[in-house]
């Protein structure tokens, strides 16, 4: 299998809090290889695989929020909702984090960290303050 993704910035090294390395470092080592999913016969997992697997998920979900395959409490959630979160997360997290470490993070760039997340950054703008202290006054 190529180790090919949408862009160069696809493969990466991503920094992992102390307290989840230790679960993943677990689950890494008991893979049969060096992708992260599979199925249960040890083959990179499928595209139908990896859907029944987030099915299972969402019921599991739903089933714990009070809700049930029939009457769903959680719908339309996908994994990339768990990106998006995290990228936000971060730049609320600005200036802590630069855009720049935040785009190398998240495999994209800071132009397109800027156009999608910038609700976020101009929601934690004080213009006031900033020019007070600019000026020092």
């Amino acid at each position: 299998m190529e180790n090919k993704t949408k862009s160069d910035r696809g493969l990466r090294q991503v920094p992992v809090p102390a307290p989840a390395a230790k679960y993943l470092q677990q689950y890494i080592n008991s893979l049969p290889g060096t992708n992260l999913f599979y199925c249960q016969n040890s083959i990179l997992i499928t595209k139908s695989s990896y859907d029944k697997m987030w099915m299972s998920i969402l019921n599991k979900l739903n089933t714990a929020a009070g809700g049930s395959k029939k009457f769903p409490v959680i719908d339309d959630l996908t994994a990339h909702i768990f990106q998006h979160n995290y990228c936000s997360n971060l730049c609320y997290k600005i200036p802590a984090i630069s855009i720049k470490m935040i785009a190398r993070l998240m495999g994209d760039t800071e132009k397109v960290v800027i156009d999608v997340y910038n609700h976020v950054m101009e929601e934690k703008e004080d213009v006031q303050t900033v020019l007070v202290d600019a000026l020092n006054m």
